[in-house]
């Protein structure tokens, strides 16, 4: 079900940035005023260098979680760094925030509108759906990619 909400070029063309230059941390998305298109509410920048350590790295995360509100749906997209023991791994998440406490029709806009953000979005291969902030606890989803490997 789509809901007609397109995806603002700008969103598309910080993605890139996001992906390429490695100069944004994260990207938090959700409606615009007028509920038309999505767009860019927040650009976490990359304060972290290249060569740092995974945990220093993953830092951004707390910072992006606390963009995501009590009360109203968002999407973010975020690079989680771990280690196996082939070495240092980085994978790009795609999160859709719809907190329970977020109104019904929010949640509906939300769900019916991530499809066309994804599909706009090349080259993300993880997806996280979270209604509460436990279940973006950052140990439990390096330890589920971790185990997978």
């Amino acid at each position: 079900m789509a809901s007609g909400v397109k995806v603002d070029n700008s969103v598309i063309e910080k993605f890139h940035e996001f992906k390429i230059k490695k100069n944004i941390g994260y990207l938090v998305c959700g409606f615009s005023e007028d509920i038309s298109k999505i767009v860019i509410l927040k650009e976490g920048v990359n304060k972290v260098p290249q060569n740092a350590p995974a945990n220093e790295k993953n830092k951004k995360w707390a910072e992006m979680l606390e963009e995501l509100p009590e009360n109203d749906v968002r999407y973010a997209v975020i690079d989680i760094f771990y280690e196996t023991s082939e070495g240092s791994r980085a994978e790009i998440y795609f999160i859709a925030w719809a907190p329970d406490t977020a109104t019904i029709k929010r949640k509906m806009l939300c769900a019916s509108s991530k499809d066309a953000l994804k599909n706009a979005l090349q080259g993300i291969r993880n997806h996280l759906q979270a209604t509460c902030k436990s279940d973006l606890d950052l140990a439990a989803i390096i330890s589920e990619k971790t185990k997978s490997k």
